[in-house]
């Protein structure tokens, strides 16, 4: 028997790790090994494409990237008890509901998931995904839908707000009345007020673009936490996937980290839920070819595929959809330039 195995099966495992590893920057080689026999050196060696593929090596490869999918390969100081949910690409969508322009995808479903655990639980929850997939949108949508029903905040960083903690207090404590008072002599008044007012009345609170805040920032946002979980306050935060390697490497948020009782890797769109979106979208004379080159090129990102079925709308409407279509749209877009 042959110990090597043709190249399309080693590359397609090869792919589905580094695929993995895009969305969850805080795993290593080393913490991969960690669930093999293998070395740390070889497993880094076999993701570059330096070695080739055994069916040992393969096979465990396989078995690490299952215990990613289903979480239970945990990023380094996480709590061991925390629920991961994630995402099953294989499933296969005919169908995504859709309300208005929004469509409720998997990753979509995610989010809202999350948010459910921790308004029922006060807890600290945490969704990563890349820029374009969704994550803002889905948070608006789950807000919709519980309106009336759970009472929650966004709460959105930006530069500024990420980094100065007195401006973050005193924004997010005038942003439900808690406090009119602002300056830095008044940070620490304004926190104790926001904490009594959160303590009467319960909220889940959710930080969007979570990357953009410093350490010290979540530090706040974890003590606000401690001081109101126990009257129903939970929080989620939404980020980008560099989060992740900052929650692993960064001493200072290592009491956050500790605390995150949810987790949700999104990895955007699946094939299928592209294929289905695309066809609801109204572009249903699409070959297969373009339809290839159109998924390469927007890559689980539902802005990228939305900005690009808009220009297909406005400039190809009722015409058959090729590759080279696709390619010419394609260039139209920043982050999308593939070639036919």
């Amino acid at each position: 028997m042959r110990r090597e195995l043709p190249d399309e099966v080693c590359n397609a495992a090869r792919e589905r790790l580094r695929r993995l590893l895009a969305v969850r920057p805080d795993l290593r080689a080393e913490d991969l090994a960690q669930f093999t026999t293998l070395a740390a050196c070889t497993v880094r060696l076999w993701l570059s494409g330096g070695m080739p593929g055994g069916r040992e090596v393969v096979g465990q490869m396989e078995r690490v990237a299952e215990l990613v999918e289903s979480g239970e390969v945990l990023a380094p100081g996480g709590r061991p008890e925390a629920v991961v949910l994630s995402e099953d690409a294989g499933k296969r969508v005919v169908h995504v509901a859709r309300q208005g322009s929004f469509y409720s995808t998997q990753t979509a479903q995610r989010v809202g998931e999350v948010c459910d655990y921790c308004a029922e639980n006060a807890a600290i929850g945490l969704c990563t995904g890349d820029f374009g997939v969704g994550k803002s949108a889905a948070v608006k949508a789950w807000r919709r839908k519980t309106n009336g029903r759970v009472d929650s905040l966004i709460f959105e960083f930006n530069e500024f707000l990420g980094c100065n903690k007195t401006d973050f207090i005193c924004t997010l404590g005038r942003s439900f009345g808690a406090t009119k008072s602002s300056g830095a002599q008044n940070g620490g008044q304004v926190f104790r007020e926001v904490c009594e007012s959160l303590r009467e009345n319960p909220a889940l609170l959710i930080f969007d673009q979570g990357e953009c805040a410093r350490p010290r920032i979540f530090q706040i946002v974890r003590q606000i936490h401690d001081e109101t979980s126990a009257a129903g306050v939970g929080v989620v935060i939404l980020a980008a996937p560099i989060l992740l390697a900052r929650l692993s490497k960064i001493s200072d948020l290592g009491a956050l980290a500790s605390r995150i009782g949810i987790y949700a890797p999104l990895c955007g769109l699946t094939r299928s839920e592209a294929a289905a979106i695309v066809k609801a979208e109204g572009l249903t004379d699409v070959d297969e070819d373009a339809f290839a080159l159109l998924w390469k090129a927007t890559r689980g990102s539902m802005r990228r595929l939305m900005r690009s079925l808009d220009l297909l709308k406005s400039k190809h409407a009722g015409k058959r959809i090729t590759e080279r279509t696709v390619a010419g749209v394609a260039g139209h877009l920043w982050g999308t330039g593939v070639a036919a």
